[in-house]
């Protein structure tokens, strides 16, 4: 009789096991006694070997699974190379030798004799399975591919970490160059990537999408905290507005197997990492040392030789012999423990979806053999008893589950990692973060060779082209070996420091010896073909990948050499006071660009060389001399829309480029003046390189903007770069005696590093004369059709702490006393909407005028009966001045540095912060005194004259630059 073989259930939902199997590139041609390379030993012998024994166990019982895995290019490299296949076979040698000396050390050793003889066994039977393999286990990863059970992802070439670098050519150059390297070796393109430390950053996808990437693994913050907030969770993949998926890291299973306190390596029954004999052995016995020195390395550096004899007893001396049958055991239970919980979290999900949920648990591949040695094991218990034991649970990969589920939700993703806090920290502190300056040069240079001998038939010159082509290629390795983010994750973790360190500096030397010989078209093709041997991963590499996206980047400083020999001549013999500010007119966002154009401006008129360093604007030259002034536009190159607090790193980074180019073409820099927190990196980054002087101007803080509170992740790392800048800085300047108690509170300042240096204003021949002014305001008020009705003028920023809101809320009140008021509101900002609608009732007395130009502000002003500064936080309000310039009696908020410029009832009212009785009486009372609000304008213009001409605050300015430059007072002209 037949019986009918039932078809296994459909599965509720998805686990996708997911390896990332990386190395560094750690081939040393010239010897092979680098402690390095005995990593890619370790990772082959007690991991990559041991996945593929497990592949080939489930597949000779009839076992079907599916898992993923990435193999990096470098890695592809190490293990394709026939130096380093044959280096490996011979350490199997040395490791069969060794333990077979083993047996015979403890012939009289009951515990430890079995142990070495599984030794023994174990390294012969690896040596077999490679030599099987004719020495290339990638031919083995690549069978199972093509047999449908393996799929693999890649990486970026030399696992560079992306968000970190600046140019778009640099991140595309990495990921092409992988894409063709992994369809060499392994047949076809890949559909995933794992993003090197699952770096993501906005308009990575667009890359990849063009490379033919489907999708890629990342952190779950990334997908936790995208926008919209995605419908499915942690669940299904998010679609990147370029249609590529991320498939998020899913917390709960990472957490059983990475944690260090419950996750399952750290059992008692498994194998201890730490108590190998190559550490072991020899500290007290001779003979020890003699046994093993042949086997570490020959400086007799001790190494891990792969040979353990003990479980993990604790963290005490004690130690207990290993039992494999335990340990056996227990990978077998810890394997059912981890399919059960993954049961009752498919099955909560599938409930929850429209679709079945897929558990993405992702780790490092070394993970598995090498720090947990019973790994590959707990893989092989977990497919089996995924396969046998339960029908809730369905393995699958990304790709198959694009198949299934070709349509998701779209978002975008936070930018992110697997790193500490999910953020760029590991990657980017202070053991590590001098690296970049170098890398980002680098870059910039690489993308101009590529550009300029795209052509090569057009542009070798006296090169012959095959030897051009060869040190471009060259060169482009090279600078991809610099990037690879092992380099700074060893700083950060301060493992090997000194390698990884010479390692950088050693790739970027040989890449920036290339650039020149190409450069002076002098190429030494020994010195080529020396680095060929040196550094022969990628054959495949096209140096043409770094040809720039657009031609005219990366722009020069000055773009004609004749205005730039100029330039040059001009700063040549004084010192050259730079200015770092984010805004510069003609850019107008806050009032921080008025400010530092002003003070600029006024220094430059005494004759001080004066340089401002700025972000670009459209329509704004990216390099000019303006009112004496030498105004750097630099641009601020990114692909994707970003949030402010980034989009200012990017400028950080593109500033300090631009200013290290300066300095190396002859530019002098002898002081740096930072405007705010927005320029801190570039400001400590030159301080530091060249050792000039930091003076830096704290405009604003975070805590008063926020009224006291530091209420988000965002405003405590501003306050904490405000902090950093402050710290770093010889002097720092603030506008107000209520802003220097605010900055010497709030950051632990010492009192005579904080200076007072108010904002200044500039009075012109026509501003002295009264009747001019009345004239001009009568003119102002037929501009604006509002001759016969009284006028109130606000001009600012349209956010929460310039107080608007409690000015609109007084306008009934003060209409009650002056009916035909009128209030304009000048300026723009993210409350404008709000704003409208809450001055909609008051029909025509509101008129909103948006951004308004110098001379329309100018009119405003001279049309206004009073002007009104409600703010409820202001370390200044320069605002103030300007009505004070113009005779227009002013109503101010009794706060910050605004309280400090009037004396109330002589020179101006001042009414309580955001008290809407308090604000509608003072300004009411000037509408129905006007004579009392004239003279009031009158005693506010004299005490602008003593207090606040620029010519006055410059000089006091350039008194601290002397001080710190050590410099001698110019002789001014006209002076005696």
């Amino acid at each position: 009789m037949l019986h009918r073989v039932q078809p296994k259930p459909e599965p509720s939902g998805y686990l996708a096991l997911v390896l990332h199997a990386h190395l560094p590139y750690i081939r040393h041609y010239d010897r092979d006694d680098y402690m390095e390379e005995r990593w890619f030993y370790e990772a082959m012998t007690e991991t990559y070997l041991p996945l593929l024994e497990v592949f080939d166990r489930l597949t000779a019982d009839g076992v079907d699974f599916r898992i993923t895995m990435s193999l990096t290019p470098t890695l592809l490299s190490l293990c394709t190379d026939p130096l380093m296949q044959n280096r490996f076979a011979a350490h199997l040698d040395k490791l069969i030798e060794l333990a077979d000396k083993e047996i015979v050390r403890l012939r009289r050793d009951a515990r430890l004799l079995p142990l070495a003889r599984m030794y023994a066994e174990r390294f012969r039977k690896l040596k077999q399975l490679y030599e099987a393999a004719e020495r290339n286990v990638v031919s083995r990863f690549r069978h199972y591919q093509d047999e449908g059970k393996l799929e693999i992802m890649t990486c970026a070439a030399t696992h560079g970490f992306l968000p970190l670098m600046k140019t778009e050519e640099a991140i595309r150059a990495q990921l092409a160059t992988a894409v063709r390297e992994h369809e060499r070796l392994l047949g076809r393109k890949p559909r995933g990537i794992w993003l090197p430390e699952c770096g993501f950053t906005p308009g990575v996808d667009r890359i990849l999408k063009s490379l033919g990437i489907d999708y890629f693994i990342a952190d779950a913050s990334a997908v936790a905290y995208a926008t919209p907030r995605p419908n499915r969770g942690l669940y299904a993949p998010l679609m990147t507005p370029y249609g590529v998926s991320a498939f998020p890291r899913d917390p709960e299973s990472s957490q059983q197997v990475w944690s260090a306190e419950q996750g399952y390596p750290g059992d008692c029954d498994y194998r201890e990492y730490y108590r190998d004999i190559g550490w072991d052995l020899g500290w007290n016995d001779v003979r020890d040392w003699e046994h093993i020195r042949p086997y570490v390395l020959s400086t007799h550096e001790r190494v891990n030789t792969g040979i353990k004899y003990y479980r993990i007893t604790g963290k005490g001396t004690h130690r207990e012999p290993y039992n494999p049958e335990w340990a056996k055991a227990k990978a077998a239970a810890h394997a059912g423990h981890f399919m059960f919980n993954r049961q009752h979290q498919i099955r909560h999900w599938a409930a929850q979806l429209d679709r079945k949920p897929i558990v993405v648990s992702p780790y490092d591949a070394e993970l598995y053999g090498h720090w947990w040695y019973e790994g590959p094991l707990w893989i092989e218990m977990l497919f089996r008893k995924i396969g046998f034991d339960q029908h809730d649970i369905g393995l699958i990969t990304p790709s198959a589950y694009l198949n299934e589920y070709p349509v998701a939700d779209t978002g975008k993703l936070n930018e992110s990692s697997w790193g500490r806090g999910s953020t760029v920290e590991v990657w980017l502190q202070g053991n590590n973060d001098w690296i970049y300056r170098h890398l980002h040069e680098a870059e910039l240079r690489m993308i101009r060779l590529a550009t300029k001998h795209e052509q090569l038939t057009l542009a070798a010159g006296r090169i012959p082209v095959s030897l051009l082509k060869r040190a471009l290629n060259q060169a482009a390795r090279e600078l991809m070996l610099a990037q690879s983010s092992d380099w700074a994750f060893i700083m950060d973790s301060k493992t090997v420091v000194e390698y990884a360190c010479r390692r950088t500096k050693d790739h970027l030397g040989c890449f920036r010896m290339l650039c020149d010989q190409i450069e002076a078209e002098q190429l030494d093709e020994a010195f080529v073909a020396e680095l060929e041997a040196k550094d022969s991963c990628f054959p495949a590499i096209d140096y043409r990948d770094y040809v720039a996206i657009e031609r005219t980047s990366p722009i020069p400083i000055i773009r004609d050499a004749d205005p730039w020999q100029q330039v040059l001549r001009e700063t040549a013999h004084r010192p050259n006071h730079v200015m770092l500010a984010w805004e510069y007119p003609p850019k107008y966002v806050g009032g921080l660009s008025r400010a530092v154009c002003d003070v600029a401006e006024a220094l430059a008129a005494r004759g001080d060389i004066v340089h401002v360093v700025t972000s670009a604007h459209e329509g704004a030259p990216d390099f000019e001399r303006r009112n004496g002034v030498y105004v750097h536009r630099i641009p601020v190159l990114h692909s994707y829309d970003t949030d402010f607090y980034h989009w200012t790193f990017e400028m950080n980074l593109a500033m300090t480029d631009h200013l290290v180019r300066w300095k190396e073409h002859g530019g002098r820099i002898d002081l740096l003046h930072a405007h705010d927190w927005m320029v801190y990196h570039t400001a400590r980054e030159l301080k530091m390189s060249y050792g000039v002087p930091l003076v830096s101007t704290i405009h604003a803080t975070e805590w008063g903007r926020h009224q006291g509170r530091l209420h988000s992740a965002l405003s405590n790392k501003i306050h904490h770069l405000e902090y950093r800048l402050t710290y770093d800085s010889e002097r720092v300047l603030v506008c107000s005696q209520s802003m220097k108690r605010e900055v010497q509170t709030l950051f632990q300042l010492p009192e005579p590093k904080v200076l007072v240096f108010p904002n200044g204003i500039r009075l012109d021949s026509g501003d002295f004369d009264p009747q001019h002014s009345e004239e001009a305001a009568r003119d102002a008020k037929r501009r604006f059709g509002v001759e016969d009705r009284p006028v109130l003028f606000f001009i600012g920023r349209l956010v929460y702490e310039k107080g608007v809101q409690t000015l609109l809320h007084a306008m009934p009140r003060i209409a009650a006393y002056a009916p035909d008021a009128v209030l304009f509101i000048g300026g723009s900002g993210p409350m404008a909407d709000e704003l409208k609608q809450l001055a909609a009732p008051l029909g025509d007395r509101v008129r909103f005028t948006g951004f308004v130009d110098d001379e329309t502000k100018a009119a405003l002003y001279r049309a206004a009966d009073v002007c009104v500064i409600p703010s409820l936080y202001e370390p200044f309000g320069i605002v103030a001045l300007e009505a004070m310039k113009h005779r227009r009696p002013v109503v101010i908020s009794d706060t910050g540095g605004l309280a400090e410029m009037v004396e109330h009832g002589v020179d101006g009212y001042k009414a309580l912060p955001g008290h809407v009785e308090s604000l509608a009486w003072h300004v009411s009372d000037l509408l129905l005194q006007p004579q009392l609000g004239h003279r009031m304008a009158e005693a506010a213009f004299r005490k602008l004259r003593e207090r606040y001409l620029l010519e006055r605050i410059a000089e006091g300015v350039a008194g601290e630059y002397r001080k710190l430059t050590h410099e001698q007072a110019p002789v001014l002209a006209g002076s005696v």
